[in-house]
């Protein structure tokens, strides 16, 4: 029989996309265990009741944000508070949190539109990760705290909580304006003495940076995609990994939720073009040549709205190995014969997806 500890599984703490409360999936969160070790990208709403599911508190090493979009990071201070020092149920050690920096401006679609944005923004100003989470520890859960440390006697959060903002290599070129996603190649952000963390910039319009990661290790390769449309370096990202997690959209579907009006009209331009549909999901697997295609990051996520078997046939028609659509707590397994399980009320019988 072997090891449950041992090995690489990625387990789906939320599959639904967008900042919505949605009573089907929780927000697009993704664990991946590598012996017994656990790595959380991105924290959506709900995901950490789903953390829970598959995981312990004293496993977790880490956590990567590919970009700060609020349905991504949602439930990042559960992850951070709730795991420092309960008893039974505390970090086994301090937690790494990797995610984008600080850019120098807001974010435009080119010099001309830079000055649109700085109006309409005015004297607002983005975040890196290390403000995020000081933000988290130090002003909004400041009161329980230092309540905490004071009565229980927990000792300072930050000792547990190591924040870091991702740079991207000056050789790329990229900025917020005039190169977004320049093609460049995947760099190191992280690594210990299981896994090889490598990111690189994809093109979520605006959203700057963003990234997808990519998880090497003794058994196999995992690489999330992050929010993305079609995206060459993430292809490059992905190039023969085991099994490529990415996001999927039903533009057509999500539109037919809004009601008319302005505020329909920009955020169809935004979803156009900072998505992948399910049209163009395979194209990207194909391209990258990878083991298995896993679609979360569901959009549309309103209950009933979307039509998982349609995205998972469009992705067929481009890419002939497996394909999945993820549904929250499901377990991939990743080796030789790669395998599909669900563990949130109990594990159901698992199904061979690959050779």
């Amino acid at each position: 029989m072997s090891n449950p500890e041992r090995g690489m599984s990625v387990h789906t703490l939320g599959t639904g996309g967008g900042p919505i409360v949605s009573g089907s999936r929780a927000g697009t969160s993704t664990a991946i265990r590598i012996d017994g070790a656990t790595y959380v990208v991105d924290c959506g709403m709900g995901s950490i009741r789903n953390y829970r599911s598959s995981c312990a508190w004293s496993e977790l090493r880490a956590v990567f944000l590919t970009h700060h979009h609020s349905d991504h990071i949602y439930d990042l201070g559960s992850f951070l508070v709730t795991g420092w020092q309960v008893p039974g149920e505390s970090f086994g050690g301090p937690i790494q949190v990797f995610g984008p920096g600080r850019p120098p401006r807001v974010p435009a679609l080119d010099a001309a539109h830079a000055g649109y944005v700085d109006e309409k923004v005015g004297s607002r100003t983005m975040a890196g990760t290390t403000e995020v989470v000081d933000a988290l520890l130090d002003r909004v859960f400041a009161s329980d705290i230092c309540i905490r440390m004071a009565d229980e006697g927990r000792s300072e959060p930050h000792e547990w909580v190591k924040a870091h903002d991702i740079e991207v290599p000056a050789q790329a070129g990229a900025d917020p304006v005039t190169a977004r996603h320049p093609q460049m190649e995947p760099f190191e952000v992280y690594r210990d003495e299981l896994v090889t963390v490598t990111a690189i910039l994809v093109d979520h319009r605006l959203c700057y940076p963003a990234f997808a990661f990519r998880f090497d290790s003794a058994y196999g390769s995992v690489v999330v995609s992050g929010d993305t449309a079609y995206s060459a370096n993430c292809i490059r990202l992905a190039r023969g990994a085991d099994l490529l997690l990415h996001e999927v959209m039903d533009l057509e579907a999500i539109l037919d939720t809004f009601p008319d009006g302005p505020t329909r009209e920009g955020i169809e331009v935004h979803l156009r073009e900072s998505h992948t549909s399910f049209g163009e999901v395979g194209k990207v697997a194909a391209a990258a040549g990878v083991g298995a295609l896993v679609l979360h990051h569901i959009v549309p996520n309103t209950p009933g709205a979307a039509d998982t078997r349609k995205m998972e046939a469009g992705a067929r028609r481009d890419f002939d190995g497996p394909v999945q659509v993820a549904e929250d707590n499901d377990c991939f397994v990743v080796g030789p014969g790669l395998a599909r399980g669900g563990e949130a009320q109990g594990r159901r019988e698992e199904a061979q997806v690959g050779a």
